[in-house]
């Protein structure tokens, strides 16, 4: 592994249907950047969780991490508790970076999806 992660961050579900769109993106972005360590976790409810992949990661060596939501947009997951869990992270791991960028649904690119998808 590098020294950098990316972590797709995905709420979670108790139906594993539910994960589907978001595994089918991980693949994708993998197939297009083998060069990257790309992880798949989530908030609740299915493993690995945020913290336990910043764990894993960090343990093979990423000292580097980008947190990118696919989540429509900030609510209260992520205007308090993913800031909590990276605080508490960089606490116990020290010497790391954590960049939590906005959520997916807040892009431009995505709104012109849906909109095409509407029209």
């Amino acid at each position: 592994m590098n020294d950098s992660a990316q972590l797709l961050l995905a709420h979670g579900s108790r139906d594993p249907d539910w994960r589907r769109p978001f595994e089918w993106i991980a693949a994708d972005l993998r197939a297009a950047h083998p060069e990257r360590s790309i992880v798949l976790c989530y908030l609740e409810m299915w493993h690995p969780r945020l913290p336990e992949a910043v764990r894993t990661a960090h343990a093979q060596g990423a000292r580097s991490f980008r947190i990118t939501p696919l989540f429509w947009s900030r609510g209260r997951h992520l205007r308090d508790d993913v800031p909590r869990i990276v605080h508490d992270l960089l606490c116990e791991l020290p010497g790391c970076s954590i960049v939590i960028d906005p959520p997916v649904g807040e892009s431009g690119i995505v709104r012109a999806a849906v909109l095409h998808l509407l029209a």
